[in-house]
């Protein structure tokens, strides 16, 4: 599997927005003929993350066993832009550039991809992505969410979430902080590893995870990155209709960051409305759960299926 980064978007006095692009070479391809492209979307409360991070394993298995060409992106963050004029902005910046730019660019690598046949699955955050380019322009032909964020208008988004009920009360002007970074375009993880063990705890030493954490745990997180209440506009699921692409939900049962039970709704109002949908619940699995999952893991098997769906709708 090779890689190049391209930038797909470029602001005055902002960071280029810049994707790795992961392709098989000749030799390797699974597949003859040429390839679709899914653009892969990582979660992070829009506050952090990067392209970096997202599963390699969950790479591997698209290119070198499904034949894809996968753009995995980084996109603007909270608080210098909003939800709207940042993340989904730059969501179907570069959904456009996929389709319109990045086969011409992939033909000097040798690769053959093609435009007109894009996919795009996203996680937590990305997923909210993902799902608002099912109402794009030449919408992609399948969403795959992985405990995607939505149904903003939910109590849920107001109230304190208890999983984070032990996290610390900061300084305010150490959480003010954030708002020194100027514009962002990656982050690093909310979580470290501790010497000579490999628990994962949450990296309090950064303005930017204590902010995010502190505002899970006050159930303000939403309020504050939406910046004018319109909580519909950034909705997804107010974009469901009966012309919706073929959506594929994962969900962990036991999720306290994003409940399961917005999964089952989308799933049940799309199927409603007479558009594609499937519904996969990882019983006893909490958020984030298949970045933990090695490919020999039986648990990975949900994975490989939610792909093969998306493969089975660009027709590989």
């Amino acid at each position: 599997m090779e890689s190049k980064e391209y930038t797909y978007r470029s602001l005055e006095g902002e960071p280029d927005l810049t994707a790795d692009v992961y392709y098989a070479s000749s030799a390797t391809a699974p597949t003859s003929g040429a390839q679709p492209i899914v653009i892969m979307f990582y979660g992070g409360g829009f506050v952090v993350g990067s392209k970096e991070l997202v599963s390699k394993n969950e790479i591997e298995i698209l290119v070198l066993e499904l034949g894809f060409v996968v753009v995995v992106p980084n996109y603007r963050h909270y608080p210098a832009v909003s939800l709207y004029d940042g993340p989904i902005n730059d969501a179907h910046s570069c959904y456009e550039w996929v389709q319109n730019e990045l086969p011409r660019l992939l033909t000097s690598a040798g690769v053959d991809a093609e435009g007109n046949r894009v996919a795009v699955i996203g996680f937590s955050a990305g997923g909210t992505m993902a799902l608002h380019l099912g109402a794009a322009k030449n919408s992609p032909k399948a969403i795959l969410a992985f405990y995607p964020a939505m149904y903003f208008e939910d109590t849920f988004w107001q109230l304190p979430m208890t999983a984070f009920s032990k996290i610390p009360a900061f300084p305010q002007e150490f959480l003010d902080k954030i708002n020194d970074e100027g514009p962002l375009v990656s982050a690093p993880s909310l979580f470290k590893k501790l010497q000579g063990n490999s628990v994962l705890v949450p990296d309090l030493s950064k303005p930017r995870n204590a902010w995010l954490l502190s505002h899970f745990r006050d159930g303000t997180w939403l309020r504050a990155i939406v910046h004018d209440g319109d909580y519909a506009r950034v909705d997804p699921a107010k974009l469901f209709s009966g012309t919706f692409p073929p959506t594929y939900f994962v969900h962990g049962s036991e999720d306290k960051m994003c409940d399961a039970k917005f999964s089952r709704m989308a799933h049940e109002k799309l199927l409603a409305k007479n558009a594609k949908s499937k519904l996969v619940i990882a019983e006893g699995r909490d958020h984030n759960f298949d970045a933990k999952l090695a490919k020999d893991d039986p648990e990975f098997e949900l994975v490989r299926e939610a792909f093969r769906f998306v493969a089975k709708e660009v027709s590989l």
